[in-house]
């Protein structure tokens, strides 16, 4: 019984750990987008503040992000301005390898993804 219960005991820890750093991940994507569309910022400069922004939030939940891992391939962060239905809107899109506890015993995904959109804020004519 128990090489049984240890499988299950390394399965419950190994998908928490992932399903926690989806939600992490999913996370700082989702307020990266909604940074990158406050009025504060326009179509030209809302990737950049989105990028900063995932970047920052990612560092807060313990996900390592930076420029450094980006260029070695283990994460990827692209925030790009996406026309929805004639209104301006940006989209946010984070990937970041995920390396399994147990060293692939069990079925998980190499790489994590989030994806997050939102419209910018300020999108009224010039008077």
């Amino acid at each position: 019984i128990s090489p049984v219960l240890i499988t299950v005991l390394f399965g419950i820890i190994e998908y928490g750990t992932l399903f926690s750093m989806m939600l992490s991940l999913q996370s700082a994507t989702r307020d990266g987008a909604r940074w990158g569309a406050t009025p504060n910022y326009d179509i030209e400069t809302a990737p950049d503040a989105a990028i900063a922004h995932v970047r920052e939030s990612l560092e807060l939940l313990g996900l390592d992000c930076s420029e450094t891992t980006e260029a070695s391939g283990q994460c990827a962060i692209e925030a790009t301005p996406d026309p929805l239905e004639g209104f301006l809107a940006i989209s946010v899109t984070t990937r970041i390898d995920y390396n399994p506890i147990t060293g692939g015993l069990l079925p998980v995904p190499e790489q994590l993804v989030a994806t997050s959109s939102f419209l910018l804020s300020d999108q009224t004519e010039p008077e």
